[in-house]
């Protein structure tokens, strides 16, 4: 890894267009992190929280799912991304919707530079222990995509 790469934590609503994304963005999202652009970091509970997320049929209608894809997609996000243990299981910040807190998480017990976020409750926060929060249309003009 090289150490001038970006450590991205990606909340679901970014796995999504990361991982199934047909559109321009979501093509550009994979290139940039096949080329290394960007390191995508995970922990159980995000992956968990994706795994039960791509069994609504209101996402895998809107990517065009189906088990194939999916598991084709798991099997890269595991092969070449930076997979933490989830030690930080105890963040207990955002109140409103729990669940948001594992990406705090991932975010204290990886590093990261970034999370990138499209939850209003993860935006608000800015910045949690050095990474720096983001939306989406952030980080793919911080990566020059847009």
């Amino acid at each position: 890894m090289n150490e001038d790469t970006l450590v991205v934590i990606a909340d679901a609503n970014v796995l999504l267009p990361l991982l199934f994304g047909q559109t321009r963005r979501g093509k550009f999202l994979r290139l940039a992190w096949r080329k290394q652009h960007f390191w995508l970091a995970t922990t159980p509970a995000i992956i968990d929280e994706l795994e039960r997320v791509v069994t609504y049929p209101k996402v895998q209608s809107n990517f065009g799912l189906d088990d194939d894809a999916i598991a084709q997609a798991f099997a890269i996000m595991h092969s070449v991304s930076l997979n933490f243990p989830g030690d930080y299981t105890d963040v207990q910040v955002i109140t409103v919707d729990p669940s948001d807190n594992i990406y705090l998480a991932a975010a204290l017990g990886s590093g990261a530079d970034y999370l990138v976020s499209q939850d209003r409750h993860i935006l608000g926060l800015k910045y949690f222990y050095g990474t720096q929060i983001i939306s989406l249309a952030q980080f793919v003009r911080l990566l020059g995509i847009e």
